[in-house]
């Protein structure tokens, strides 16, 4: 099943993107302009790289993680959201495809957040943000369905189905649709499943592709036939049936599973006809092999057990049974319950009732452990959370009539402490206030000191500097021998980059303009070994932002500078209640483990820090051991 629906699901994003097949690119071509062309323009380097990461994908891991981040760079220094885009969605594609799940996740959503910035940028059309979001949620679809987090899977294929509806896309509305009815089936929800199925049925036929009119009937007549509706069932497999077996040789995972249920189909009661079902399931079995999916070996034995009982072929009846499901039963599916039954009546009647039991139990445990296992709709929580909260409210109803002097005095009671924490937290606010005013009075000073200064070391500095170095490459330059003169252009040239750095880092213009995400994203790229990610909703006021860059750049310079890392994660993190900011290096670590360490040169940069985050009450946590690096929390509560 699994198979089906990531094929599908990249489907999708083959349709929204006009995809082709970029193995055959010519990406030795494009790999020559970039590499021998020293004037080549941004805009034609950047689709230089467009073609390589496309044409390395799947092919060069090494190569492809080199031009995506290269790409990446650039884009920053263009302002190019949408190759932006591209090149963290195939970063993404990269990890997924070597099931590192948690850095695909991030580059995802880290696309997710460059596609939602486009949405105010005039650059760029309501279609461009559509195909974006379209591919995203469907490549975010398949990482939270390739870890079993089916709801979570359900969720963003459904995010993409407004956009499909908008632009008419029948055929990926097909797919989708089939996509999330095979989640909902293999969680043993059949309601949820059939209705999704039907609607994939509906816009497969108007789509006029016939694999988009067969696909999802292949999934519907197993709800039919479970359910001992022959008419539905037959229905709804034979137009199936005539595509699958026309193309049977392209189909090769997809007809034997529909050659099970044609064979189910002539067993049903009532409707028996044992040489078709004989037949089916022959061949079937025919086209089992060690590649196929176990799911789709599981219905074709399950098929033949079927065949193999009604003819009272016990013995065989029983290998093909023991076929049919899972060695491991921490594997189990829903399908093993209905062959975990077919074991037990097979045991019965070969008079080993000690196995029948076995399976019998194993039936109930393991339709116990998977609804355990799997989550329920939120509807049916949310009515047993209202209608638990009624019952208190009645129960508390009876409690205040029955006692309603106890009640009073309680109240009373509470009356008064309240008032008492309310006096004491007035205080304590107008306190917090003065000191947020005091906080942000000096902020705003030094911001304003800031941008003054980096547009003093930037313009006047950094111009008088470049002017030097400018006049130290004329030939009239005197006192310098060849090396020396060597030695001297490169010491500008690194004094005029720190230089520059540091006046960008003192007020970055990417966190005025686009916030803290934003700008860390750009400092991390610009940091080598440094990676960010964030982590739920950020939303905070601009002070505090300012104030966690500052905290970041100067925990980061630390790592670099006195704990020689060489790689340092840099994480954002958000919940109801606090803001918590981590960075984490791989360097030589603090000798002192107290959080109140001496002040010295090495470590002014966190006594910086705790001033900045005291008038917010935030803490300062560090974990660190000599040789093994340094974790340091920073933690601002909301």
């Amino acid at each position: 099943m699994r198979k089906i629906i990531l094929f599908a699901c990249l489907a999708v994003c083959m349709t929204v993107k006009g995809y082709t097949d970029h193995r055959n690119a010519k990406v030795d071509s494009a790999e020559q302009v970039l590499n021998n062309s020293k004037h080549l323009s941004d805009k034609d380097r950047l689709n230089c790289y467009s073609i390589l990461i496309r044409g390395y994908l799947g092919k060069d891991g090494e190569k492809h993680d080199r031009y995506c981040r290269e790409m990446l760079a650039l884009t920053y220094k263009t302002d190019s959201k949408n190759m932006r885009e591209s090149a963290l969605y195939n970063l993404g594609l990269q990890n997924y495809g070597q099931e590192k799940y948690e850095e695909a996740e991030r580059y995802f959503l880290w696309a997710l957040a460059v596609t939602d910035s486009m949405k105010n940028d005039k650059r760029y059309s309501e279609s461009d943000i559509d195909d974006n979001l379209s591919q995203l949620y469907g490549a975010i679809g398949n990482l939270y369905n390739m870890q079993d987090k089916a709801l979570l899977a359900i969720k963003y294929y459904q995010k993409a189905l407004p956009i499909f509806e908008k632009h008419g896309w029948l055929e990926s509305q097909t797919i989708l649709h089939h996509n999330v009815a095979e989640l909902w089936l293999s969680m043993g929800n059949n309601e949820k499943a059939e209705a999704e199925y039907l609607e994939a049925v509906r816009t497969g036929e108007a789509s006029g592709d016939s694999l988009m009119a067969a696909l999802p009937r292949k999934g519907l007549v197993k709800i039919y036939i479970n359910e001992g509706d022959y008419d539905k069932a037959r229905q709804t497999i034979l137009p199936a049936y005539d595509y699958y077996h026309a193309h049977r040789k392209e189909e090769t995972g997809d007809y034997p599973e529909i050659l099970a249920s044609m064979t189910k189909l002539y067993l049903m009661d009532g409707h028996t006809d044992l040489d078709k079902a004989k037949a089916y399931a022959a061949e079937g079995l025919s086209l089992v092999n060690d590649e196929m999916m176990m799911e789709t070996r599981s219905d074709i034995y399950a098929a033949a057990t079927m065949v193999a009982m009604k003819e009272h072929r016990w013995q065989q009846a029983l290998d093909y049974a023991l076929k049919s499901i899972h060695e491991n039963d921490d594997e189990a599916t829903y399908g093993d319950i209905g062959c975990y039954e077919l074991l037990a009546q097979i045991y019965m009647q070969l008079g080993n009732k000690e196995q029948a039991s076995i399976y019998i139990k194993k039936v109930r445990t393991l339709q116990e452990q998977l609804s355990t296992r799997n989550y329920q709709s939120g509807l049916s929580q949310m009515e047993v959370l209202y209608e638990t909260a009624q019952k208190e409210a009645q129960i508390a109803t009876l409690d205040k009539e029955r006692g309603l002097y106890r009640w009073l005095l309680g109240l009373a009671v509470a009356l008064l402490v309240t008032m008492v924490i309310g006096y004491c937290l007035l205080v304590i606010v107008h306190r917090r206030k003065r000191a947020l005013l005091a906080a942000k009075v000096a902020l705003e000073a030094e911001t304003k000191e800031r941008q003054i200064l980096a547009r003093d070391l930037h313009d006047g500095l950094g111009g008088m500097l470049s002017l030097l170095r400018m006049k130290s490459l004329t030939p009239s330059s005197p006192g310098l021998s060849q090396s020396e003169g060597s030695e001297y252009i490169q010491l500008l040239d690194r004094i005029i980059v720190e230089l520059r750095r540091t006046a960008h880092h003192l007020m970055p213009e990417e966190l005025l303009r686009n916030g803290l995400i934003s700008a860390l994203n750009d400092f991390a790229v610009s940091v080598p070994g440094a990676k960010f990610q964030a982590i739920g909703d950020i939303s905070m006021e601009k002070n505090k932002e300012l104030v966690l860059y500052r905290c970041t750049y100067e925990l980061v310079n630390n790592a670099l500078k006195h704990a020689e890392a060489s790689h340092i994660d840099i994480q954002l993190m958000q919940d109801e209640k606090e803001i918590t900011l981590t960075v984490s290096d791989d360097g030589k670590g603090i000798s002192h483990t107290s959080h109140h360490l001496p002040l010295t040169s090495n470590n002014m940069g966190l006594h910086n820090i705790r001033e900045r985050i005291e008038p917010y009450h935030g803490t300062l946590n560090i974990i660190t051991a000599e040789g093994k690096g340094t974790d340091i929390h920073i933690i601002l509560p909301l």
